[in-house]
């Protein structure tokens, strides 16, 4: 079969190096930011967030440590609110941060520069999400996509064990999906392979020992990868992912626990994606990511992060009606197996 497809990213700044953070105002500078707002999550999200509200210095508009995971309808009201006035964001943390600076950049046309501290890969991408209810809804606008993602490898150094595993994992599951979704090429491929395999070898090191400088640096260069293969779409992990984080789930770590899971379930209609899997993983691919999930300090069971048995059926019937067909098509009842083998 002849290949077809169609390759189209959006150009994005990349600065990647240890000591990279005290670039920040001069990146701002580059995008002829004057008014700056950080976006950071409480607690130690609001400490990284004064020590770049320092590093701007004349440029920034303020803190605004309040993102949330799932970026719940009110967080983003009150994001927006506070970001009147500024001409560009700065999101500094995870992916509760950088979600919330999406929808604050979606709604008033700001440019975000991202200063990334986990392993999601959400700063490489122009994909957005925000909660209401039960549910969470997702979209692609490219007004989202950061301008400029500033890595620093030592503003990962203290990322507890637990959610260094967890957000890897969730980028992880970028790659694996990459390489079957319909709007996937061959150099996203090519990056999901390469990312895979850094995760393979230095996130049990990061695990082990926090303190280890090149398996963090790695690992987060391993991440922008990850973040950069999710341009080419999502399928029934991250669909999955979504309607659960509807629910209240934590996002990184329902990615890894049913990660295992889905890929076990799409390998079967996937044999290319599974032989590039089993070289990047060393072995049976839905095994190793099994193997990964048990030996890191993380939950390994959708029971244990709060989904309620009773919402098994609202979940299969949510992700059922968005008729997933790419590598396999995917029923109610399929989804039920997966999540009863998963909770």
């Amino acid at each position: 079969m002849l290949a077809s497809f169609i390759h189209d990213i959006h150009p994005q700044r990349v600065v990647f190096a240890a000591g990279a953070v005290e670039r920040v105002g001069d990146e701002a500078a580059r995008l002829n930011l004057h008014r700056v707002l950080v976006i950071a999550t409480p607690g130690s999200g609001a400490r990284l967030g004064r020590q770049l509200v320092e590093i701007l210095g004349a440029r920034a508009a303020g803190l605004h440590a309040q993102a949330v995971v799932h970026v719940p309808k009110a967080v983003a009201e009150a994001g927006v609110a506070a970001a009147r006035g500024a001409d560009g964001l700065v999101a500094a943390g995870g992916g509760a941060a950088i979600g919330l600076a999406k929808i604050i950049a979606r709604d008033l046309a700001l440019s975000i520069l991202a200063v990334p501290t986990t392993y999601s890969g959400s700063e490489a991408t122009a994909i957005w999400g925000m909660s209401e209810g039960e549910r969470k809804f997702t979209g692609k606008d490219t007004r989202v996509l950061p301008r400029t993602i500033v890595y620093d490898p030592d503003l990962t150094l203290a990322l507890p064990a637990a959610v260094s595993a967890a957000s890897a994992m969730n980028a992880i599951a970028h790659c694996v999906e990459g390489l079957w979704v319909a709007d996937t090429t061959p150099f996203l491929a090519a990056l999901a392979v390469d990312a895979v395999r850094r995760f393979g070898a230095h996130l049990p090191r990061v695990v082990a020992d926090g303190s280890d400088r090149e398996a963090r640096a790695q690992c987060l260069l391993a991440a922008w990868l990850a973040g950069t293969v999710l341009t080419a779409g999502t399928g029934l992990q991250h669909k999955l992912a979504h309607v659960l984080g509807g629910l209240g789930l934590p996002h990184a770590e329902t990615h890894a626990i049913i990660l295992p899971h889905v890929t076990r379930f799409n390998l079967a209609a996937a044999p290319e994606a599974h032989a590039r899997l089993a070289d990047a993983l060393d072995g049976e691919p839905a095994e190793a990511l099994a193997a990964m999930l048990a030996g890191f300090p993380i939950p390994r069971r959708l029971g244990e992060v709060g989904l309620d048995r009773g919402k098994i059926d609202f979940v299969a019937t949510e992700v059922a009606k968005l008729a997933i067909a790419v590598p396999r098509k995917v029923s109610a009842d399929d989804v039920r197996a997966l999540l009863a083998a998963a909770y």
